[in-house]
């Protein structure tokens, strides 16, 4: 069995970005888990370029880890906030009623 901490596509075709070039690997357990996450459960998610996981993970590419870590909180905040406040929406219906 593969380990998904030491992870690498057996597929040299997996192993492009989407401009065709080989694609630069971190090489740590947490982004080996990742990648390997993604082909293992999701495979037609980000090895399809059609696809829109793959067209914001193209979108927000950036080779500056701060910028990355900073764009991951904004698209995490941008994602959570509406969640919240429809789960608090729901709690106030709830106890009101």
């Amino acid at each position: 069995m593969i380990s998904p901490f030491r992870y690498r596509p057996t597929d040299p075709s997996a192993d492009t970005d989407h401009d065709g070039e080989i694609a630069d690997w971190e090489d740590n357990g947490l982004s080996n888990a990742l990648a390997w996450a993604s082909v293992t459960f999701v495979p037609t998610w980000c090895q399809n370029e059609e696809h829109w996981t793959s067209r914001v993970a193209a979108y927000v590419w950036t080779s500056c880890p701060c910028c990355a870590f900073f764009r991951g909180i904004t698209i995490g905040i941008a994602l959570s906030v509406p969640l919240w406040l429809l789960i608090l929406l729901l709690l106030y219906l709830a106890l009101r009623g």
